[in-house]
Parts: C-alpha cells; structure tokens; sequence
C-alpha cells in the first residue's frame, strides 16, 4: 500500500494561522540585515495577503538594501524599480500613514543613483514631497529624517551641470536645502534612534563637508562607542574609522 505524503501549502500557510509566525520571522530576518532570506518570506506573505501593508513596505526596503550592495547598475537598478514597485503598492493601500510615504521616497533615492538625468532632477522634487507626508504623519520616523537629511545634502551640492540640467530638461525649480538643513535632519535621526551607526556616518561625513572638523570627530568617537550587532554594523564601524583618522591626519 503506498502512503501519500501531503505537504503543507506555503501560501495557504502564509494567509491563514501562519501568518502572524511567518511576518515575526520576516521581520527579525529584516532587523538582523539577512535582506534576500527576509525578501522570500514578506513575498510568501504577500502571495495570499497583496495588501499587506507591513510586509509591501518593508519588502520595498529590503530590495533597496540588495540592490545598494551590487557594483553594476544593472542589478541595482532591478531590485530599486523592484522597490519602487512595492512601494507605489504600499502606497495604493494606504496612502494616508507615514511608511509607505517613507519608502516611496526612499524607493525614489535609491532609483536617482541608476535613472537619467532628467530623471533624477524630477525625482528629487517628488522626494522631498514624500519625505514631507511622512514626517507630518509621524515625527518621529527616524528613517525619514535620516533619509531628508540626504536629500539636503544632495540637493545641496548638486553641480553646476545638474542645475543647468533641470533648468533645461524640467523647467522645474529645485527645492532649496543646504547643508545646515542636512545636519540638523541627521542629529534628528541620531536623537530618535541613537544605536544607528549609518546615521552617525552620513552626520559626520556632511560635517566634514562643511569643514566642521571637530564637530565631525565627535560624532565619530560617538559612533564608535555604540554597539555593534549586524554585519551592516562591522562595515560602518570600519568606515567610521578611516574617516576618523583621515581628518585628524589633516588636523595633525
């Protein structure tokens, strides 16, 4: 007599009693940056539940964090247009909270570093318009000040070939920014979620910029004091350092 062996149906699994298992699961995989393992299971989850607003913008977020490890543009740019496309459904599902305005922007950021020129300049005004409903509906979205914080700094900075191109590809004026505006969006971030070295890096690195050397130093000695949990968090460690010793050897 042969036996029939039933498997399980994952999908059935992942919209019924083993969801709420399987989001805890996606999740902690997120928190510990094992981006491609947590990316199978918000989709599993998404497979039976489309309009799950966690798993839609957290899977936009991973994708975003794939892609930026990739040299080549061409598989950055297929896992950002992968994040943007969970985004724009994150935000067709609620358009109204403050994370699916989040990722949409930071969706956008991501695609800037692989998209035309024209592009670019276009996104950066839309950027800043998602950065805006997100802080609105929640000041105190860390992610989101982190991420204003970049986008003043870009802004900030762009080259004189850059303005001279939206002044003729989009006739749109740019927002304005600056880097005081950069640093105080930073120290935001820092102030809210201060275990985040990323945000230490990108402060220090604007300072620096801005010839604020001390200031730059001391925000690095401070990153260098937090504790480290991830391997994301090793890497910053060690960029902290040669960016700490680069501007002392200037100091010196």
């Amino acid at each position: 007599m042969i036996t029939l062996i039933s498997f399980p149906n994952l999908a059935a699994i992942a919209g019924g009693l083993g969801s709420e298992k399987l989001l805890w699961e996606a999740n902690q995989l997120f928190r510990e940056f094992k981006d491609v393992e947590a990316l199978e299971k918000y989709e599993l989850l998404l497979s039976s539940n489309p309009d799950m607003p966690e798993a839609l913008t957290k899977a936009s977020i991973v994708c975003g964090r794939i892609g930026s490890r990739f040299p080549d543009d061409t598989h950055k740019g297929l896992y950002f247009q992968k994040a943007f496309s969970f985004a724009q459904k994150a935000l067709e599902v609620d358009s109204l909270s403050a994370e699916p305005n989040y990722v949409m922007a930071l969706s956008l950021s991501n695609l800037c570093q692989t998209v035309s020129m024209k592009d670019r300049m276009v996104q950066l005004t839309q950027i800043k318009t998602y950065i805006d409903k997100a802080l609105i509906k929640d000041p105190k979205l860390a992610g989101a000040w982190h991420l204003k914080g970049r986008w003043a700094f870009k802004v900030a900075n762009l080259s004189f070939a850059e303005r001279s191109a939206n002044r003729l590809l989009t006739q749109l004026p740019l927002p304005t920014a600056s880097n005081e505006v950069a640093i105080q969006a930073f120290n935001k971030a820092i102030e809210l979620e201060p275990s985040n070295l990323l945000y230490y890096y990108d402060l220090a690195r604007v300072q620096r910029e801005a010839e604020l050397n001390n200031e730059s130093v001391s925000t690095l000695q401070r990153a260098l004091d937090q504790k480290l949990v991830t391997t994301e968090d090793l890497e910053l460690n060690r960029k902290c350092k040669i960016l700490l010793q680069e501007i002392l050897k200037v100091r010196s």
